[in-house]
């Protein structure tokens, strides 16, 4: 029997369409000029409302960047492709997270543009950004090499593969795709790209060497 949620008041209604408009007009913003550029002002302006509002709602620029990088990731990842994992072995549980990140460029473009243009912005002097991408990629690196372990336990990977090393890899190959989209996105389709790092890791780890 399926539960349904309760409907949501007016106010939760309205809060819920401005805090997305918030959301998305600071996305906007991040694309067209960075993270460092970005400034309550002009994310209320953009999304048809006052600072007070986005202060009121956020707390702070660093908080409502956190909330931005929660939806684009963490609820996509937590939500709706880590579960797609359970039961399936290490090799497959990789290929579903990899295959899940070309589906988004696909799908959401600009909200993966949203994501690497933070990121490369953390190399930068704001240390609250450069923290939470650190720990984000710990816990990317974290998850990928439990999936090889895995898979080198249920026979699916080969036992000569490094958990470690191979998550380390993979990172690297979809942050290199990244870095590319983002120099160029006029002549360089991520999506393709995407594709080819899922075929050749699904080789690299039933290959020993």
């Amino acid at each position: 029997m399926t539960v349904l949620a309760p409907p949501l008041s007016r106010q939760q209604a309205r809060n819920e369409r401005s805090t997305n408009a918030l959301l998305d007009a600071a996305a906007e913003l991040i694309v067209e000029g960075g993270f460092s550029a970005l400034t309550l002002a002009t994310i209320g302006e953009r999304a048809g409302y006052s600072r007070g509002l986005v202060t009121a709602r956020f707390g702070s620029k660093d908080l409502m960047v956190g909330e931005l990088i929660e939806r684009i990731v963490g609820r996509w990842s937590h939500r709706n492709v880590l579960p797609r994992t359970k039961g399936k072995s290490g090799r497959e549980a990789m290929l579903v997270m990899l295959d899940a990140i070309r589906a988004q460029a696909e799908r959401d473009p600009r909200a993966l543009r949203v994501l690497y243009a933070l990121m490369f912005e953390a190399i930068g002097p704001d240390d609250a950004l450069k923290a939470r991408f650190a720990s984000f990629h710990e816990g990317m690196r974290t998850d990928f090499a439990r999936f090889v372990q895995r898979g080198k336990r249920d026979g699916s990977v080969a036992k000569s593969v490094n958990a470690n090393a191979e998550a380390t890899l993979v990172i690297a190959g979809l942050r290199g795709i990244g870095y590319q989209w983002l120099l160029d996105p006029e002549h360089f389709d991520p999506v393709p790209a995407l594709a080819y790092l899922h075929a050749t890791t699904a080789d690299r780890l039933t290959t020993d060497s």
